[in-house]
């Protein structure tokens, strides 16, 4: 394979084993020049003779793309689910243009045609955006300065006016441009993602020791213990800032089993920290809470009620008397994953708790009758049963504890249902190349319903034995890996993610709809490892250290002071508006200030499945 360059009087064309793939018009006044700097991958440098306040570096192929890709903004045009997102080429007849820092490469987009696939994107420090469009018989890709986002900018479910950006008269432009061989589809995405994480790759410096995570996480789970005057007992989502009372408050609207309140994890955790250490609090904490949603939330069908305000049978407190009568996937198949847990701690502890392994079960019989034809779980439930929303691979969070039910019975039925819902899920997957529905607050193209898929394929992966499915497998850690920053945005010392030095290298992106980074790749840190060392790749164990490296900043320890407040021991922001995305308040550049305890426990989840730590050190 080699790439060739003719000099034409409008600029260039560049070839490939002889085949014209792209055309790049070199504006008057301008010289560019193309270094080679790894396999496909060149440096394109343009020097003006005079510097200049606007500039394109603009690509001209000579296809149709059958994919094209903006990682971790727009999938192929994001043509799944509703709300304000990305969507197609152009809004109107005007294509959008996406700033650098909106892109989990700097300002990187990607295409690929049957015979080519072609991907630019900039360098670290920023200040451009970027754009793809079709036109005339071709697509077009381009780098732009100064940094524009326009029509129109996404922000939180609603959209903001255009931003247009000014710069110093400037005299050199550079982007990093790859041009290869397609391959099967969405192949040559594995080597953008390869080239750009080395491209960018450094080591990163943990702020604190493993230990010292576990011990704040620990002591913030403990925190959000409460017990209601109704009886209901459970763990709360986290605490936020109360203006009136000039403190922070215990978020006090329901417990919630898992999502973002993780109650069935948190109480697994205590369990964990009463087997090791004697701790009765933390046993009592974690009992009083199982016991709580064990005796409370489960319904004669099998399946469970997933966040509680008071008891079902008992609503006068509650406005309008009501509790939420939708039941996602989400949150059952991670019921029945730690139902399961936590009846195996208790045995451990020598106590008896027959009703949390047996609610598991329950769970795992009505995914098994409610399973569809085709293999597909429903993404919600309604109390009696029937679906709510039909579609969204979040529903794969149903398929490991499906595995867990197998190992604990050898019963066929759970194998059989399990494999089926992966197939389906992975057949979806390999026809859109993208996972829907995990962000709850969102009905869209997502990270976090890859996490169960990735999970669940590596588990079908050790049962089975079926190379192919170790293959799947890695078809789905790239697809995450679209969603992680590879590179750190440098804020100005005037924002407030600039003061506290927030660091977005490693991070993760949430969703289509939601383009703000969170600390959710912990939850899938654990297969990255396995990767690395099933598969020989390293660059699997670089992702899930610098998962961890991001996923550890501002952790309070009980000191850290923001904007004035102290906040609690353990406490950790959700989520950063590392972008322009936000909300009607138009802060940017900042941290959320909703401090949930969820990230917490998928640390403790990560610690406690880790035997060695070493990696995260």
């Amino acid at each position: 394979m080699s790439i060739t360059f003719e000099e034409i009087p409008s600029g260039w064309q560049i070839r490939m084993d002889g085949q014209t793939v792209l055309t790049v018009d070199v504006p008057a006044g301008c010289t560019d020049s193309f270094e080679p700097i790894g396999d496909s991958a060149l440096r394109w440098t343009r020097k003006c003779d005079t510097p200049v306040t606007q500039m394109k570096l603009t690509l001209k192929a000579n296809y149709h793309p059958r994919y094209f890709q903006i990682p971790s903004v727009n999938y192929n045009g994001n043509g799944w689910g509703s709300g304000a997102q990305y969507s197609g080429y152009c809004c109107g007849n005007e294509p959008w243009t996406y700033a650098w820092h909106r892109v989990a490469i700097p300002a990187c987009t990607y295409s690929e045609s049957e015979d080519f696939a072609i991907a630019l994107f900039g360098e670290e420090k920023g200040g451009m955006s970027c754009s793809i469009y079709p036109q005339d018989e071709g697509l077009v890709q381009e780098l732009i300065w100064p940094e524009v986002e326009a029509p129109k900018v996404l922000s939180k479910r609603c959209w903001e006016d255009p931003y247009y950006g000014t710069m110093e008269p400037t005299d050199s432009f550079t982007g990093i441009l790859m041009v290869m061989k397609a391959g099967k589809k969405r192949e040559r995405m594995r080597d953008l993602l390869d080239f750009s994480w080395k491209y960018f790759y450094r080591d990163v410096k943990m702020c604190y020791t493993p230990e010292r995570v576990k011990e704040l996480d620990l002591l913030y789970i403990r925190s959000m213990w409460q017990q209601r005057f109704n009886g209901l007992v459970g763990f709360l989502n986290g605490v936020n800032w109360d203006e009136e009372l000039c403190a922070w408050k215990k978020y006090p609207i329901a417990f919630e089993i898992g999502w973002c309140g993780q109650n069935g994890a948190q109480s697994c955790a205590m369990l964990d920290q009463y087997l090791e250490t004697g701790d009765e609090d933390a046993l009592h904490k974690a009992i009083s809470t199982l016991d709580s949603w064990d005796s409370t939330a489960f319904l004669p069908n099998g399946l469970m009620y997933v966040k509680l305000q008071a008891k079902p049978d008992h609503l006068d407190s509650i406005m309008n008397g009501t509790i939420p009568t939708v039941l996602d996937t989400c949150n059952l198949g991670t019921a029945a994953t730690y139902f399961f847990r936590a009846y195996d701690l208790c045995k451990k502890a020598g106590i008896d708790r027959p009703s949390y392994e047996k609610r598991a079960f329950g769970l795992c019989d009505f995914f098994a009758r409610a399973q569809c034809p085709n293999g597909e779980f429903a993404k919600s439930y309604f109390v009696d049963g029937s679906i709510d929303s039909a579609h969204g691979s979040v529903a794969c969070f149903v398929i490991p504890p499906l595995f867990e039910a197998y190992r604990r019975t050898g019963d066929r039925k759970y194998l059989d249902t399990a494999l089926k819902g992966l197939d389906f899920y992975l057949s979806e997957f390999h026809k859109g190349g993208c996972t829907t529905a995990g962000a709850l607050d969102s009905n869209c193209i997502d990270k976090e319903s890859g996490a169960p898929l990735l999970r669940a394929v590596m588990q079908a992966y050790e049962i089975t034995g079926e190379a192919g499915y170790l293959e799947d497998a890695v078809d789905v850690a790239y697809y995450l890996a679209s969603w992680q920053w590879h590179y750190t945005i440098d804020y100005p010392k005037d924002t407030l993610l600039g003061e506290l030095n927030v660091d977005t290298y490693g991070s993760t992106a949430v969703s289509a709809a939601h383009n703000a980074l969170d600390h959710y790749g912990i939850y899938y840190i654990p297969e990255y490892l396995k990767l690395a060392e099933l598969t020989g790749n390293d660059i699997w164990r670089q992702r899930a250290r610098a998962i961890w490296y991001n996923g550890i900043q501002l952790i309070s320890d009980g000191t850290l002071m923001v904007r004035g407040r102290v906040r609690p021991a353990g406490s950790q922001d959700e989520s950063f508006r590392h972008t322009r995305w936000g909300r009607t308040d138009h802060k940017l550049y900042v941290p959320c200030e909703w401090c949930t305890v969820w990230q917490g426990t998928f640390r403790h989840a990560v610690l406690q499945e880790l035997k060695d730590w070493t990696v995260l050190r």
